[in-house]
Parts: C-alpha cells; structure tokens; sequence
C-alpha cells in the first residue's frame, strides 16, 4: 500500500468540515480522487495507487507538493463510460448499483476502471451488473467465481 502522510493541521481543515473525500494533486501533475483518513495513532494520510507512483516515478521517502479541493463528483471517482451504459440498460442493476453504500458504490467503480482495454472495461461492467442482481455487492467478492 503507498500513502502520504498529511500535515494534521492542514488534514483537520477538510475532516473537521466533513469534507473527507477530496480530489488531490501531486506535484502540480496528477489529480486523483481520494479520501482523508485518520491514522490509529494520530494523524492522517492519503492512499495512492501504484499507477501514480509509477507515472511520477515516486518512492518511499520522496517529498511531495499535494493540494485537495473539495470532490462534488456524483461518486467522488471518475464514472467509466463503460458502466455507466450497462447501468443506463439494465434497470434492476441500476437500482442494485445506486442502492449500495457510497463506498462499495465507488469500489465496484474502481474494478472497472482498473481495466486498460475497453472490451475488458465492458465485460467487467456486465459481469458486476450480473452479480449484483444475484445479491453480491461487495466490491471484494464481485469478481470471484
């Protein structure tokens, strides 16, 4: 897992306001949606995904320049087009989707885009419409056989 560790006082501005899910920016270069999260022994810190740390060339001990501002997405996450029609088709999955809780909501959305090709990205969409009318909704299970 690759995270930053947020300034406590600059990270207490966005959760004290209930704002923990922001989009942040890495060194001026790339935008990601993310979530301020508590730390168990004080503090805060921001998940990133290896794709970032992999596109700025990141490793541990790097200092970075991170601002956040306020995520007003629908999802707070980038919808892919791909799930986004087979929601539009699919009623019953449509309404299973937007029934989920904001978290899973945004996990079943993560699968999709975790996908490069945009047959697998659809396959992925259909296969989570799938299981969700058959009652698996965590992000976790959906993908099992």
């Amino acid at each position: 897992m690759h995270y930053i560790l947020l300034d406590a006082k600059a990270a207490s501005q966005w959760v004290k306001e209930n704002n923990k899910r922001v989009i942040g920016t890495i060194n001026g270069k790339v935008d990601f949606h993310c979530g301020i999260m508590p730390k168990k022994e004080g503090g805060f810190y921001v998940n990133i995904g290896s794709t970032i740390c992999k596109k700025l060339k990141l490793k541990e001990g790097d200092i970075l320049s991170v601002t956040f501002k306020k995520d007003t997405s629908s999802y707070q996450f980038e919808m892919p087009e791909e799930l986004s029609e087979v929601l539009a088709t699919d009623r019953k999955a449509n309404g299973l989707f937007h029934s989920l809780s904001e978290g899973n909501q945004r996990g079943l959305i993560y699968l999709v885009t975790q996908v490069k090709s945009t047959d697998k990205r659809i396959e992925r969409a259909l296969r989570i419409a799938e299981q969700l009318k058959i009652g698996v909704t965590s992000p976790r299970l959906v993908l099992k056989k």
